[in-house]
């Protein structure tokens, strides 16, 4: 049975324009979600350099697309470039990307079932076992290199088509710590260790005295380690998948309430993932 989230307010920081499809599936399961964008999205333009970097990725043996804004961005480009060519492999981070490369008719994905980044990608793909061959990783302005070093060490040619850039908007916090301070709010949704700095910088000293009591839900181990230190209590999910992510608000809202009827000693060490 899918997790019921009755009575649990919710921070989504996902991008506006992304953010909808998490936030009505959080609200069919019964939360009342408070859209907070601590993330905007930006294109990369269209010049030289970065039409040469497409015609590249058009050639590629292997396309590797980091995030549905990587496809939205980076796919019509590859496409005017004449990509992807007929001998091309696609792979993408997880299945939210994988989906989004769905909808602009590509079917043929390469993704790991069992999470949702690179090192998951390497284990569950064949992208991890090639020794030769051209790799495109299609993503924003200065993503991690991890992968990138790790397959040029295996021996293939990697090479990046970076297509957006990833800024920090002007959310109004007035809203989040109104919701805050009435205790309408349990639990916030954060997919990034930029999203997290971003949203401690947007919410300042009132909002994280908030998230230091509150449950934080990420995606991955590796930011769920970067968020210890600000929230109550740490939920990491394996993937982005919506009921993945419900199914942790969940638990994060029943720990958050279990530790706030215990002390202050007892309460830090209480806070885990």
């Amino acid at each position: 049975m899918a997790a019921r989230l009755d009575g649990i307010g919710v921070v989504v920081t996902r991008p506006a324009h992304q953010a909808e499809p998490l936030a009505g599936a959080l609200e069919a399961a019964g939360a009342e979600v408070l859209r907070f964008p601590a993330l905007a999205i930006a294109a990369e333009p269209d010049d030289e350099p970065h039409r040469a970097a497409q015609r590249r990725a058009a050639e590629a043996d292997w396309l590797y697309f980091v995030s549905p804004n990587a496809v939205a961005y980076g796919l019509p480009r590859i496409r005017a470039a004449g990509g992807p060519a007929p001998h091309t492999r696609i792979a993408a981070v997880g299945h939210g990307t994988a989906r989004a490369l769905g909808e602009h008719g590509i079917e043929a994905v390469h993704y790991p079932r069992q999470g949702a980044t690179s090192e998951d990608l390497l284990a569950e793909t064949p992208l991890g076992s090639i020794r030769s061959g051209r790799v495109m990783i299609v993503r924003g302005v200065g993503g991690r290199g991890q992968l990138a070093e790790t397959l040029r060490r295996n021996g293939a040619e990697v090479d990046f088509l970076e297509v957006y850039r990833r800024i920090r908007p002007d959310t109004d916090p007035a809203p989040l710590l109104e919701a805050a301070a009435s205790g309408r709010l349990q639990v916030a949704i954060v997919t990034s260790g930029e999203v997290l700095g971003n949203l401690l910088e947007l919410i300042g000293e009132r909002g994280q005295q908030w998230l230091a009591r509150a449950g934080l839900v990420t995606i991955g181990e590796r930011v769920a380690a970067m968020a210890a230190p600000y929230a109550g209590y740490v939920e990491a999910t394996r993937t982005a998948a919506e009921e993945e992510l419900i199914a942790a608000v969940a638990r994060a809202a029943a720990a958050v309430q279990e530790i706030s009827g215990v002390g202050d000693d007892e309460r830090s060490q209480s806070s885990g993932g």
